[in-house]
């Protein structure tokens, strides 16, 4: 008699990987991996390099792949697996239209519903952006908010991050504290246990981050997240498709990402044809390009989750109730243009905080300020160079930060972005030198985060 394992809902919001030979399923990749009987999948390879993450429900490792939104996984008596595709519920939300008051109750509701259900501080990650904003103003009983934040700017205090959500918390009542962060090059081994080679290795600032809360609040504390609301909100647009090629688009890759050019198992991308065929009568609608952007990204997306939740904290958001995710979603397209909707609700509510003239940097330097502190264990070469182009594993070794960089680098940089100072150094041909270095170094870097869980991967098989 077959039984149900698994069903993932509208998005896939926590992931679901299996092995097809084996028959293992799991949230968690590494437990589906058969490491003694090792193969790489060539297209989930290649579609991994190129995202930055799994696709297509596939993984880079042959037979272990992932459920697609909206379905189950079965097993028979003897433990073999099948997948049944259930109906898209987006098809049925897909013109669910609220006036954009009604949206902002609906989305009050379910916080404050959500808020009665749960004891004790309630802690959340305030960046002062929109939806953190929202989140904290949702909250009925203010003193209950635990807010933290982190900066992402050379100085952190000053990051535009850490000066909003302070001025939001002295506005609201709310008790917030800034955490400096600097350190999660040593959560390597942390991220890899939870998302192995599903995803880069991009996301370790969230473990440090919530390390760094846990002795500030007790324990099982409830966690309100702004996960993906800005997708909905109007943040988010992606172009018109005109051929397959295209859906590249819909990784959101933000430069996060390897080169598949240099994988060294010849790949086609059949995966990516069949997707093409299937999704490019429905990618022609705007709404839809931006689920199924969504939908793609969630692979990686979910450390937004499973990371404070693998802590210990009782996480939630109104962010993946689909109600509200498509009501936001289908606001008229020039409301939600620059998110002016919410622009103007802040400025009725008092949070305007754009207008409030705060001395603030949005210049954003984590990784190399990351790097500098705790330079990160170069590649090895011997263990991917069967798998990738040698050249390019030791262009990207080669290219990544230290802490070596000269002082009089780092002032010429500063100088050059200072009115009249600057203005004269450029008209010098003095170039910006550390600007370019850090570009290339930060491509390195980006690279570097990619093919790491490859090379654990591979390490593992050997050892």
């Amino acid at each position: 008699m077959k039984r149900i394992l698994f069903e993932t809902d509208w998005l896939a919001s926590q992931p679901v990987f299996y092995n097809e030979k084996t028959g293992h399923a799991s949230h968690n990749i590494n437990d589906v991996i058969d490491y003694a009987n090792l193969e790489l999948h060539p297209e989930g390879l290649k579609n991994y390099l190129d995202f930055g993450y799994s696709v297509l429900e596939q993984t880079p490792v042959m037979n272990v792949k992932f459920l697609r939104h909206s379905s189950r996984l079965w097993a028979d008596e003897k433990g073999a697996l099948s997948v049944e595709y259930l109906g898209d519920q987006v098809e049925q939300w897909l013109d669910y239209r609220l006036s954009e008051e009604d949206v902002i109750d609906l989305i009050r509701e379910r916080v404050q519903a959500w808020e009665h259900t749960v004891g004790g501080e309630i802690v959340i990650p305030t960046s002062g952006g929109y939806d953190s904003r929202l989140l904290n103003w949702c909250i009925k009983d203010k003193s209950r908010v635990r807010s933290f934040t982190y900066g992402v700017s050379d100085n952190q205090t000053e990051s535009s991050e850490v000066m909003y959500a302070r001025q939001l918390s002295e506005i609201l009542g709310t008790r917030w504290e800034q955490i400096p962060l600097g350190d999660f090059h040593n959560y390597f081994d942390d991220w890899n246990k939870l998302f192995g080679v599903s995803t880069h290795a991009h996301g370790m600032y969230h473990f440090e981050f919530y390390q760094k809360i846990l002795p500030k609040v007790s324990g099982g504390n409830p966690f309100l997240s702004g996960i993906i609301g800005d997708a909905w909100s109007g943040s988010v647009n992606i172009d018109v498709f005109q051929r397959y090629s295209d859906i590249c688009r819909l990784g959101y890759t933000h430069g996060l990402h390897a080169d598949s050019a240099q994988s060294q198992i010849p790949a086609d991308s059949s995966l990516l044809l069949s997707y093409w065929e299937k999704q490019k009568e429905r990618l022609k609608n705007a709404r839809f390009r931006v689920v199924e952007a969504m939908r793609f990204k969630i692979i990686l997306l979910c450390y937004l989750r499973n990371v404070p939740s693998h802590l210990g904290f009782n996480w939630w958001t109104p962010f993946l109730d689909i109600d509200v995710c498509m009501a936001m979603l289908n606001l008229p397209p020039e409301r939600k243009l620059d998110r002016l909707w919410q622009k103007e609700f802040f400025k009725k509510v008092g949070l305007d905080l754009e207008s409030m003239n705060l001395q603030t940097t949005r210049q954003n330097t984590l990784d190399l300020q990351a790097l500098r502190r705790i330079p990160v264990t170069p590649l090895n070469v011997n263990v991917l160079k069967n798998t990738i182009n040698l050249d390019y594993v030791e262009w990207i070794n080669r290219n990544l930060p230290n802490q070596s960089i000269h002082w009089t680098k780092k002032i010429l940089s500063r100088l050059l972005y200072v009115r009249k100072v600057g203005g004269v150094l450029r008209r010098l041909d003095v170039k910006d030198s550390f600007k370019e270095n850090a570009r290339r170094q930060l491509e390195a870097y980006n690279a570097y985060v990619v093919l790491l869980p490859i090379e654990r991967l591979l390490l593992r098989n050997q050892g």
